[in-house]
């Protein structure tokens, strides 16, 4: 069953024809590489076909191979993989016909099998090539966003305009308002974590689901995010919502940086949200999400002799009553702030007694010389008591190596 030339190019001619007929893309005849392609790609088919047949076998691996190949070069010309699959049963059926125009008519029970064989096979391998093809390029390009992404966080790109038209090459609009999230585990180690970068790889594709307007990159400091909006309390909602069962055990902290437009604004976005995972971790260590907006005011507060001063200005008496008598009254003080200077609910919330409640306040009063009904004096209190995380006497080790 050996074609000649001549019936090589008519069988081709017919397929080529039903399928461009029956198959949308492959009727528009504008694509001149497409055509040319595809015409070339059907006289191949036909004469594997009818080699196969004639040598009883299905095709060989060599064969399939050169399908698999046509099958990359249609994800690269625009072809759908329903269209590549809808052609090669057009042209299977074209194939059967021009089959039976030559065939014996008792061989037909061996040449339908090895037909559906052949079917069977082509496609998988063009849709294989499609597929691996579509997989790769799409690990291409997720690369080439990851390296964009990362000299954009490190600052190593200057010129914004050409930023802002490299983003948008890759889908992003970073002319946007945009809130940078930093989730980064509780405990930092400098040695590589291959179990937290696949949890942090996760969250990337959790949060790509939500917001893939969203540039997110997994580095060294974390899974990084800048979401396009103007609302820290929205963005913070949709990460945590995003991000539900990453970050379950509370093994990780989400930074939350402020809404800050262009490239320059991500970048000082994301300074900031390192930042407030920083902060959080002496004021707030049990917090989930740290907000730069929340703690911005302690940012002004550097650890050091002046910070130290303050406290021990304002507290020194007070701590040093605790630490000798192992008294609470910090304790009580900071749950009479947290309480408005609500007596009951403080007590309430510390579950001791009002009588109790009172007796410490008095003795926080006279410790600490004034009146908690007097606002400034509430004032230098209250920050006094917020900065004492940050000053030496916060420290756990204050208690044995300090002189109040």
């Amino acid at each position: 069953m050996v074609l000649t030339r001549e019936q090589v190019q008519d069988f081709a001619q017919r397929v080529g024809a039903a399928v461009r007929r029956d198959v949308e893309p492959y009727g528009d005849t504008s694509d001149a590489e497409l055509d040319r392609d595809f015409s070339t790609m059907i006289a191949r088919n036909v004469e594997i076909y009818f080699q196969s047949l004639a040598e009883d076998r299905v095709p060989t691996d060599g064969e399939l191979a050169e399908l698999a190949d046509a099958g990359r070069r249609r994800l690269h010309q625009g072809v759908p993989l329903e269209a590549i699959f809808h052609s090669y049963r057009v042209g299977t059926r074209v194939l059967w016909q021009c089959l039976l125009e030559i065939a014996d008519q008792d061989d037909l029970g061996r040449l339908g099998t090895l037909t559906l064989q052949f079917a069977d096979l082509v496609s998988s391998a063009a849709s294989e090539g499609y597929l691996g093809e579509r997989e790769r390029r799409a690990r291409s390009h997720e690369e080439a966003t990851r390296l964009f992404l990362t000299r954009l966080l490190s600052g190593d790109l200057d010129d914004e305009e050409a930023i802002i038209r490299e983003g948008r090459h890759f889908g992003y609009d970073l002319d946007r308002t945009h809130v940078v999230a930093v989730v980064s585990p509780r405990t930092r180690s400098r040695q590589l974590n291959v179990e937290r970068d696949l949890e942090l790889s996760h969250g990337r594709s959790q949060m790509q689901r939500y917001r893939a307007d969203a540039p997110a990159v997994v580095m060294r400091s974390g899974l990084i995010m800048a979401v396009p909006d103007d609302s820290v309390s929205d963005v913070a909602s949709t990460v945590v919502k995003a991000l539900a069962g990453v970050i379950a055990g509370q093994h990780f902290t989400i930074g939350i940086g402020t809404a800050r437009g262009g490239p320059g604004g991500i970048l000082a976005s994301y300074a900031e949200a390192q930042r407030a995972q920083t902060l959080a971790s002496i004021l707030q260590p049990k917090s989930l999400v740290c907000r730069y907006d929340e703690l911005q005011l302690f940012d002004l507060f550097r650890a050091g002799e002046p910070v130290d001063a303050f406290v021990h200005e304002v507290l020194g008496k007070l701590l040093k009553r605790d630490r000798e008598r192992h008294t609470e009254l910090a304790q009580t003080l900071d749950a009479l702030f947290a309480a408005a200077l609500n007596r009951k609910l403080a007590a309430r919330r510390l579950g001791v007694h009002a009588n109790t409640l009172s007796y410490r306040s008095r003795r926080i009063e006279e410790l600490l010389g004034g009146s908690l009904t007097e606002g400034e004096f509430c004032f230098r209190v209250q920050l006094a008591l917020k900065l004492l995380p940050l000053s030496k006497y916060g420290r756990p080790e204050a208690a044995l190596e300090t002189n109040l």
